[in-house]
Order: C-alpha cells, then structure tokens, then sequence
C-alpha cells in the first residue's frame, strides 16, 4: 500500500474519530482546503475498499469509515508498516528536533536528508524555520560547513525542549499505553512513526521501571498525583537518567536548592532518587533532585478538599474568594453557596500558582472543546483572574482548567435523582473528573456517579460498589463494562450510555455493599461525624474576645502578651516557641484581612497543648502587610491555634473558620466586640458546615 503523507494523516483523523468528523475539522487537522480533502477522499475510496471499508456521510455528524473493527486495524497496521514513508514538513521539522536534542555531538546535514529522504537544501530551510523555536528554551544552532549542526546551551533547556515535544505531540492515551501495556491507546489506533520516535527519546524499560519504583512509593506522597502529572513524572524522570548515562550533567542554582529542601516535597524527592541510583546503579547528582522537587510542587493534585486541609493557604483562600465574587457579580449565579467549587479551586491553584511563577508548560487537550461550551464562562474567569492574580500572566490553558470548575459548578445547580451507580475514571484532575460528574447528574438523571477515581486507582474501589465505569480514557480489556466518553459529555455520549445501559440490561441497584461492608461503612461515617462534632464542640468553647492594651509596644511585644496570656490559660505549653513561630509566619507573607481590618495568626505546633480562638481588640492600631502584601492598620488581632496531633476532622473546622474570617457579613459582628455574638456566629456557620458535609458524605 502506497499513500501520500497528506492521505496518511486523512485516514489517521477518520481511524481516530469513529463517531464521525466534519470535512471541515479535517482539513483544520491537517491543514489544507476543504476542497482538498474532498479530493484526497475521492482518491481514498478505492484503496478503502480493498479493506472492505466504505467513507458514509450522515447529515449533522459528518463523516465516518464503515465497516468491520477489524479491518479498521488491518489499516491502521498497514498505513504503520508502510515501507516508504513521506513526511510532512511538520513531521519532518519534529523528528530535526529530535535528532538534535538526543545528539551529543554535531548531526550531519547529508545524515539527516538521508534519514527523512529529501535534499540537504530542504533540512537546511527547515533549520531556518526551527531557530526561532529553539530560542524560546534559549538554545541556540551552530552551523559550519564541513561541521555539521549542533544545539549550544543548559542542559535543563533541552530537557525542558524535549519534555515539550512528548507532551504536545503525544496525548495521554498514548503515554498510559506505553506505561499500561495491556491498554489500547485507542480501539484500532497504532503509534505511529513520529510517535514512536519521540518515545524513542526515552528507553521503554525505563518507563516501566520508573512507573513501579513511583507506584511502590505512592503512600509516601503527602498527596496522590493525578495522572497527567503522574506521567510528567515519569518522563522527567526517565529523560533526566538517559541524560546522566550519556555523561550530561545539569546544574540547578544553589540559591534556589537551599530554598526548596525547607519543602516537604524535597524529602520525598530524596527517596525517589535513592531508589533510582539503587535500581539503575546510578550516581545521580542533587541538582536532579531539585528539579523533582519543583515538578512535585507544580503537580496537579487527585486529592479532596479534606485531604488538603492541613496545607490550606489562608492568603489564597482570601483571592479564591475575590475570583468567586467576581463571577458572581458578572454573571449572577450564587457560587458562594457551592462549597465544592471553593474546595476544587483552592486544591487546584496552589500548585497551578508555583506552575506559572516557574514558567513551567501547562498543556489543556480540551481548550478548544471548553472555550466553544463555555465561551462566556471562559471570558469572566479570564477576566477574573487577571483582576485577582494581577502579578502574574496566567495562559488559557489554566484558565481553561478554571472554567471547568466553575463549569462543574453550574451544572451542580441542576442536580436531579439517580439510580445507576457509575464509577466516573479520569486523568485530566478533578476540575474533568468533577464537571463530567455533574453533567451526568444533569443530563442522566437516573446515574449516580459514586466516585472520582484515576485509571491507576480503579482497583481499589470494590466492584460490588459501582455498576458500570464511564470513562474518559480508554481502560484495559478486562474492564468489559465501561464505555468512553468526552470529558464534557456530548449529546452522543449521552445517547451512547443509555444505548449502553440498554444492551446490558442493569438493573438498578441502590445498594450493593454486604451486610458486613454496610455495617462498616456506617460506623466509620458515625465515627466522623462524632470526631467533627467533638472538635467543633471544643473550638467553639475556646472562643474569646479580649482587650488589649498596646499603647507604644511593637508587634512582637504584643504577640508576646498574647502568648503569655494564653499559657496562663493553659493553651500553650511554651509561650517563646510559639510566639517565634508566629513571628516568623508573620515574616514570610502577609497576615492582614482588610475588611475585618483584622491581622490572622494561626499556627499548629507541638507547644499548642489544645485548640483555640481567641480575638483580642487592640486599643491601638498597628500597622501590618496585608494578604495583598500591602500595608495596612489592624484593630484586632484573631489567634487560631491548634495541636500539632490534631487530627483532619479538627483541622478542617479551623479551616472553615479562617474562611469565613473573608465573609462580608463577618465585619459588623466582629465590630461590635461581643463575645456572644462573635460565638453565637461561628456557632451557627460551624453548624452549618457539619451538617453539609454530613449531607454529602450520605
């Protein structure tokens, strides 16, 4: 079989998309005229039919390839193993790129004309065409004569270069497949030359061993990754050990290393590569375990809300908060009511902020699909953002990932019953996993999604648990009962659950758990809530609103009065060590809230012998960075404290009362210096709080 490059990557678009493509979108695929493709068609249809394979049109979908799965392979085989193969430029700039960052000496051009089978004068424009690229990891190409070409410049650049490529030129379907051998990356779909070239950047036993040494230290991450991220790590680490076998070292600066081994993330860095030197017998220099430690940092999280309470950022509680506002009064839709969306958002920006201050590449695959759903949506978020996050410039790509969520959110408003029981598999994050969720619950009334998992959690969730998977990647053979859908749930993906649903004839099954399971399950939950009434009870009791004399003290002589104050009060066991730890906290970001006109000090250590709120009226002002780094005068001061041992259900109750300390209706009750009011409001909100989470755990 012979086809042109051009024919190539037509039947490539039609193999991938079995439900049907637009002309249209194909020719935005591979970049030509309409009048193109229907041409190329035209020539395609006699060698489709050797396949016994037939092109059918059908109004309002387009156009798709009829005929038996199996002949779709034995093409997709064939267009694989095509003995000459004609690039495209595209392919052939992308495998020049290749080439020259694997290479550790100059590349010849006559070398490279031979390799992709055109002239020297062709590889020579195309170097042309490719400097400008290269400059943007400043990397710059040497060209003598009799020389051949070469890339001059940091080592960190070409690995950045080359993580690049795989992430934009390989979807993630393709990488799970490589990691998960027994999954098809799509039904019929092969990896095709230039895919298996930058694959080829990489040994494939190195991804494997990489993959089981992480899985084997899953417990030990403070949080669990999802799987993009999970797979970045992966490939960072797999790139930075063929690097160091070639002999190329990087360096990271010293600065910056000091800096990152105060994060937890760096203690966990430590123990991937001491395993790594173990495995591969390897030296592998601390400068790669700086470069984990960011990656780490800039990691999309598959968390909860209650997971991440520990680490909760008060200042980016404060902008989430603005960002939420703002798209409330622009659109006006409650969004203050839906606390999962503020949970989502907070989980989701923290390590999206450390992303875009590192310049580290942020890739969305459903861009496009999200700004056609959501255009609206996308302009006020960005809008938002750029108002809320004015230090930095976020890409749509982010934004795309926050439009999601509030996405999420809007189609939780319209929830209705269910019935099914469906385990929802993604690897996009929570902001997909979540917005696929809610569309279900509103266009499927009568499917329950029962959980979020990822493609490498499916599992551990028992299967007595759910009735079927829908799914947004495909999964492994064994998994016969689940089907695949857009992350967004298109009207056909609506009409392919229940045409699904249908074929297997479930029945509805409201609860699947064993007596033994059940009973389990139930008293845990009772053991929760008790845990979260206990706490609740007791911070509650805590509160108290004192006076405080200041008149000519500084700020750490009046933190030190506090502190003194509350070992009297047998809160604190060690009034300097806490006071030291306030002081530095105070150091390192702004405490100041300013519509209470209030300054947050809020601390858990193993001096804080219980917990406690204590709210202490200045008879005068101090001057304080705010939240917003800017000065700014404080009257009160709020001392949120607990014990370093306090468990989750304790720490999520003094989260929510740090959240609510950004609530508008807060500022006349804290004004008023009532200690019954200021309980009776905390009372009331803290109530509140448990009896949602109740509701949403049932």
């Amino acid at each position: 079989m012979t086809v042109t490059s051009r024919q190539r990557l037509i039947l490539n678009v039609l193999l991938a998309e079995p439900q049907g493509v637009t002309v249209r979108e194909i020719a935005e695929q591979v970049e030509v005229s309409t009048r193109t493709v229907h041409r190329e068609l035209g020539e395609l249809e006699h060698l489709l039919a050797d396949y016994d394979l037939r092109l059918t049109k059908k109004a309002g979908i387009g156009i798709f390839l009829e005929g038996d799965l199996e002949k779709k392979e034995q093409l997709q085989a064939s267009l694989y193993n095509q003995t000459s193969i004609e690039y495209t430029p595209e392919e052939r700039k992308l495998l020049i790129r290749c080439q020259l960052l694997e290479a550790t000496e100059p590349v010849k051009l006559v070398a490279l004309s031979y390799d992709l089978k055109v002239t020297t004068a062709t590889i020579s424009y195309d170097l042309d065409e490719l400097e400008d690229w290269f400059a943007k990891y400043e990397l710059t190409l040497i060209r003598r004569r009799g020389y051949g070409v070469e890339l001059h410049g940091a080592e960190s650049a070409k690995r950045k270069a080359m993580s690049d490529l795989i992430a934009e030129h390989l979807d993630e379907f393709e990488l799970l497949g490589v990691l998960k051998e027994n999954i098809q990356s799509k039904s019929f779909r092969h990896i095709n030359t230039v895919s298996e070239r930058l694959l080829g950047l990489i040994e494939k036993e190195k991804l494997f061993v990489i993959e089981d040494t992480l899985n084997k230290m899953a417990g030990e991450l403070p949080y669990p990754l999802a799987d993009s991220s999970f797979i970045g790590l992966v490939i960072h680490l797999a790139l930075a050990i063929e690097r160091i076998e070639k002999g190329v070292q990087i360096n990271f600066d010293e600065e910056a290393l000091a800096e990152l081994r105060n994060t937890p993330e760096y203690g966990i860095a430590e123990q991937i590569i001491h395993h790594l030197r173990n495995v591969f017998q390897l030296d592998i220099p601390e400068a790669e375990i700086g470069y984990i430690t960011m990656h780490l940092r800039g990691a999309k999280l598959r968390s909860t809300y209650e997971q991440h309470a520990e680490h909760r950022n008060m200042e980016l509680a404060a902008k989430v908060a603005q960002l939420i506002h703002h798209c409330e009064q622009k659109l006006g839709v409650s969004f203050h009511e839906d606390r999962t969306l503020l949970e989502g958002l907070l989980i989701h920006l923290e390590p999206a902020i450390y992303r875009v201050q590192k310049n580290m590449k942020i890739r969305n695959p459903l861009l496009g699909e999200i700004k056609d759903r959501y255009s609206e949506l996308f302009r006020v978020v960005k809008e938002a953002v750029a108002l809320v996050f004015s230090e930095w410039t976020v890409p749509d790509e982010e934004i795309g990932y926050l439009v999601m969520h509030f996405g999420s959110s809007l189609e939780r408003m319209a929830q209705s019953g269910q019935r099914h029981r469906a385990l929802i598999v993604c690897s996009s994050g929570i902001g997909s996993s979540k917005i696929l969720a809610s569309r279900i619950r509103k266009e499927l009334p009568h499917i329950q999604p029962i959980q979020n998992v990822s493609l490498f959690e499916i599992d551990r969730v028992p299967t007595s648990q759910y009735d079927f998977i829908i799914s947004t990647i495909p999964l492994p053979k064994d998994k016969a009962d689940y089907i695949l859908v857009s992350p967004l749930l298109t009207k056909e993906d609506i009409q392919n659950i229940d045409q699904f649903l249908r074929q297997k004839s479930y029945r509805p099954v409201h609860n699947g758990l064993s007596m033994i399971e059940e009973e389990q399950q139930l008293l845990a939950e009772l053991k929760e809530w008790r845990d979260s009434l206990h706490y609740a009870i007791e911070i509650i009791e805590s509160i108290r609103c004192e006076e405080l004399g200041n008149a000519g003290l500084a700020l750490n002589q009046v933190v030190a009065e506090i502190c003194e104050r509350l070992e009297a009060q047998q809160v604190l066991t060690d009034q300097e060590a806490v006071a030291r730890k306030l002081l530095e906290r105070e150091k390192l970001g702004g405490l100041g809230i300013p519509g209470p006109k209030l300054a947050l000090f809020h601390s858990r250590s193993a001096e804080i012998a219980k917990p406690s709120l204590t709210l202490y009226y200045l008879s005068h002002p101090l001057t304080l960075q705010s939240m917003e780094e800017k000065k700014m005068e404080v009257d009160k001061l709020l001392f949120l404290l607990g014990p370093q041992s306090m468990p989750r259900e304790g720490l999520e109750i003094l989260s929510e009362i740090s959240a609510l300390l950004i609530e508008e209706e807060i500022v006349p009750i804290l004004t008023e210096r009532s200690q019954q009011r200021v309980r009776a409001y905390f009372l009331k909100q803290i109530y509140k709080f448990i009896g949602e989470k109740r509701n949403k755990e049932r």
